[in-house]
Order: structure tokens, then C-alpha cells, then sequence
């Protein structure tokens, strides 16, 4: 969202600005404290970053990132705000360290601003707590990382901040494996097509059986950074370009409408902005979309099949499979 600054706001200061802005939006809690470590991401003054002290003038352009700031008060932290609450959980795992569980699709993973209720985080604490086994200690209700509303798949969760502070120090060292299944609509051709086919079941008994080997696997190794031309949207390629980060996946095709993946570092949209360089959009997906589909992204075809960890306190290297 592009604004031109006139007379009403002459020699207001970008935080004050933003805040007032922000409100507009939707985000009704937002404060000039709440947001000032994070203004230079989420918005520019004529093409440049902002800060928050900045005084703005009389035809300055302020462009204000909605999907960074949709993104941001989605994970603030309210850890001390979620509300016990019953609710469906699919269990797959559960010992006196941690639960791991399947997560549907159209389920919100932990609360956020204006979305106190009805997330995953609620529904943890109210089965923890029933069974006496909720630990004040811990961040989010257990939760040690997110999958977005849109994409279904397994998780794991702490039940103490000791096992929570252990599985998230894995997941920040790489040392947790997570597959996930997309179903997909190709656009162009791409280094992907000349990758050989793999029968989905086959590939699931061996993973199943013998954990996972990426000899075989296409290696998509670039950059991930926001898109220029559309700001809601993140973009790969293979070299690095302004505000870029690395980014690593392995893909594998398995059938003509699917998609296996495995990331390796963990960057915004990473998936979505991968598999659109190399020519394919995964089917609902409606922001990286390549034809007008009226399809909902919260029905975007995309599933975590597989995750593998070493259990903290066992120390032994724990499977989950579930397509």
C-alpha cells in the first residue's frame, strides 16, 4: 500500500504515522513500542528504509508492507494470554516429554492479535492442563515450531520448557527432517522435468522403513528474498540479490501432480517461492497462483508427511509418517 503524504501529516514522526495506519488496517493493538524494532521491514519512505524517528514531509511515498505486518502480528508472542480451551487434538505420539500430533488444515497454530481462540495453542493447554501436565514455564503452550492455517501435517510438542528449549535448538541446527507433499499445477518447463519419477507408496515404504536418502533428489539452492513487483510475495533465484537470504531444498517428483520436499533452511513462503522458480504452483495456492483460480490459499494443497528428531531425553532418533 502506497501513501503520498500531504498536509495532515507533515512533520509526523513514521512510527506515530504507521501506528495510526496500522489501526486502519485492523491491527487495533499495534503501539509505536510494539513495532519500532521491526518499522524497517515492514515499511520504506521514497524507496528507502524507514525509521522510526524519521519526520515526514510533503510528498514523501510511504509504502507500507501489508503482508509483512499481517505476518508479524500473526506471531506475536501471547504466551501469557492463551486461554485454556477444548478442542479436537489427533495424537499420533504421546509420552511424559512430549506429544507429536497431526495438525488439520484451517487450524490456526497459536494465538495472535484479534485471534485469541480456536488455535491449536488454546487446545493444548486445556488437554495439558486436564491431564496436570501444563508447565507455566513453557512458550505457546508447548508449540516449538508453526505450520501456516492453509497446510495440514505432523508436529511435535514439549510438555516441559527443558524438552521445548531441546527440540527447538534442533530445529534451529538442522537437525530435524521434514518432508512435505504438495500437489501441484505446472506452468513451464524447467530443470525439474528431466528429474525421474518415483512411485509415491514405494518412496513412502522406504522412508518408512529406512529414513530418508537425498542422493536422488533435485537440489534447488539460491536466494529467498521479498518480490520487488509484488510485495505479498517472496522470491527465488539462483544468485543472491538485495535483502536475500540463502535458501536450500531438495525436491523430488513422485508422480505428474506431486511434489515431495525437503527444506533445509527455513525462509518465508520458501516452498511456494522455490517450486514457482522452477515452473509449478502448488494447486490453492492463490498468491503465487499462475492462472486465476478462485481457489481459497487456506485450501492450498500442501501437507508436512514426515518429521524425524532425536527425542530429547531418550536421545533416540524418533519417525512420524502420515499421508
Amino acid at each position: 500500500m502506497d501513501i503520498t503524504i500531504d498536509q495532515k501529516y507533515n512533520n509526523q514522526r513514521v512510527d506515530k504515522f504507521l501506528v495510526s495506519q496500522l489501526h486502519e488496517m485492523g491491527f487495533k493493538q499495534a503501539t509505536r513500542n510494539m513495532i519500532k524494532d521491526y518499522i524497517s521491514k515492514g515499511i520504506k519512505v521514497n524507496d528507502e528504509e524507514g525509521k522510526a524517528s524519521h519526520k515526514l514531509k510533503i510528498g514523501d511515498t510511504i509504502s507500507i508492507d501489508n503482508e509483512y505486518w499481517k505476518e508479524f502480528f500473526t506471531n506475536i508472542d501471547l504466551s501469557d494470554q492463551i486461554l485454556p480451551q477444548e478442542g479436537k487434538l489427533d495424537i499420533l505420539f504421546e509420552d511424559d516429554s512430549l506429544l507429536v500430533i497431526f495438525k488439520p488444515k484451517g487450524l490456526v497454530v497459536h494465538p495472535g492479535v484479534g485471534n485469541k481462540k480456536n488455535t491449536l495453542a488454546n487446545y493444548l493447554r486445556y488437554y495439558l492442563e486436564s491431564k496436570n501436565e501444563f508447565d507455566n514455564n513453557m512458550d505457546r503452550a508447548g508449540i516449538v515450531h508453526r505450520l501456516d492455517k492453509g497446510v495440514s501435517g505432523i508436529m511435535v510438542i514439549a510438555k516441559t520448557k527443558e524438552v521445548q528449549e531441546a527440540l527447538k535448538k534442533q530445529f534451529i541446527n538442522r537437525e530435524v527432517d521434514k518432508i512435505y507433499l504438495a500437489q501441484v499445477k505446472k506452468f513451464k518447463e524447467s530443470e525439474l522435468d528431466h528429474i525421474n519419477k518415483e512411485n509415491l507408496d514405494t518412496i513412502l515404504k522406504e522412508v518408512e522403513k529406512r529414513g530418508v536418502n537425498y542422493d536422488n533428489w533435485f537440489k534447488a539452492e539460491g536466494f529467498i528474498g521479498r518480490d520487488n513487483v509484488n510485495r505479498y510475495k517472496m522470491k527465488f533465484k539462483l544468485y543472491e540479490f538485495e535483502g536475500s537470504k540463502p535458501a536450500k531444498s531438495y525436491i523430488l517428483p513422485v508422480e505428474d501432480n506431486k511434489l515431495m520436499i525437503k527444506i533445509v533452511t527455513g525462509r518465508m513462503h520458501q516452498i511456494r517461492a522455490t517450486l514457482n522458480y522452477y515452473g509449478y504452483t502448488i494447486k490453492g495456492d492463490t498468491l503465487y497462483k499462475s492462472n486465476r483460480e478462485k481457489t481459497s490459499s487456506e485450501n492450498i494443497m500442501l501437507q508436512s508427511i514426515y518429521l524425524s528428531f532425536l527425542h530429547p531425553r531418550t536421545k533416540k532418533r524418533m519417525s512420524f509418517l502420515k499421508v
